[in-house]
């Protein structure tokens, strides 16, 4: 039985520090839209087209261009703003906007319309206390109100004057209530306007910029086959860590070059490749991860090498950075 627990003991400690003494750096990828717009930029936005039948005052339209101009000049748009970030090149806003429409490549318009419903009833109930007991009669008051919004966001190309994509949307809000022997009080419909507005808008504010999306590097363990660098590599192993974790890239790549210098391997490369990812020197970390036994450093490349031609096909300078 002591046999058992102290082996238990021995696995448990090896696991955590192996956890401990692991290094891994959480940093920004470059998430694109699902839609990307091939001519880029100048981009026009076009006040919507109310197409709502009842009078409802409201200010979609305004808020609709007002915010989309503003959100296509977004930079640093990130799910988590408390990551360091090495690439240089990185680009959320991809497209240049103007205020003439003469000047538009690409033309941003479209239509939308709200609904309004309030209603109220009541029914009359009976019952009794006990089976003996006289019934009685008692009224439950029923109310609802609603509001609803629907509409479509067109994006035009200028040179040829087709609709490139219709992207429809829709939201309904609503609030009801009921009450024993006594009216039931719900919103207002008009008090769903503002908050119908807020969602339209912001449903589309963003869709067209790219993200940066957080993604945390593991560093593969470093095991050299030279015994005798065994013990020499387990001080790297805590000095990766410590630079890792305080997020000095350029030492991180530097100490795994000195490490090359000694035992070159596979898992070596890797670690090289993944300096030069994150830094946004892609071709360098190409040229490691093939070096490398990691099909998933290897295709992740692949990816970000796509998203960095992307941003070239849309006018934008990439220059690779070095240590």
């Amino acid at each position: 039985m002591k046999t058992t627990k102290y082996i238990f003991i021995i696995i448990v400690c090896t696991l955590l520090t192996g956890k401990l003494m692991a290094q891994d750096l959480e940093t920004y990828k470059l998430q694109m839209p699902e839609l990307i717009l091939e001519k880029g930029g100048p981009i026009y936005v076009m006040p919507l087209t109310d197409n709502t039948q009842e009078k409802i005052n409201n200010s979609l339209s305004e808020d609709f261009q007002k915010e989309m101009y503003q959100g296509l000049l977004a930079e640093g748009l990130a799910f988590d703003h408390n990551l360091p970030s090495f690439n240089p090149w990185m680009k959320t806003n991809l497209y240049s906007t103007t205020e003439n429409k003469d000047e538009a490549t690409y033309i941003i318009s479209g239509d939308y319309s709200f609904t309004t419903s309030h209603e109220k009833s009541y029914d009359e109930k009976s019952g009794a206390e006990a089976s003996d007991s006289l019934p009685f009669v008692y009224y439950e008051f029923s109310e609802k109100s609603m509001g609803n919004v629907v509409g479509n966001v067109v994006i035009t190309d200028v040179e040829t004057g087709e609709e490139v994509v219709k992207i429809p949307f829709s939201k309904v809000l609503s609030d009801e209530d009921k009450k024993i022997m006594k009216q039931a009080s719900v919103k207002s419909p008009s008090a769903f306007i503002p908050n119908l507005t807020d969602y339209f808008v912001h449903s589309f504010r963003f869709r067209f910029n790219a993200i940066k999306t957080s993604y945390k590097y593991d560093f593969p363990k470093i095991k050299p086959e030279d015994r005798d660098l065994r013990k020499e590599f387990r001080q790297y192993k805590r000095d990766l860590k410590d630079l890792a974790d305080d997020g000095k890239l350029k030492e991180l790549y530097t100490m795994y070059l000195e490490i090359q210098q000694k035992e070159d391997s596979p898992d070596v490369n890797e670690c090289i490749g993944m300096c030069y990812e994150i830094l946004g020197n892609y071709s360098k970390a190409k040229t490691y991860y093939d070096k490398c036994d990691n099909s998933e450093s290897k295709n992740r490349i692949v990816e970000q090498i796509n998203v960095q031609n992307q941003l070239r096909n849309l006018g934008f300078t990439i220059d690779e950075s070095e240590f």
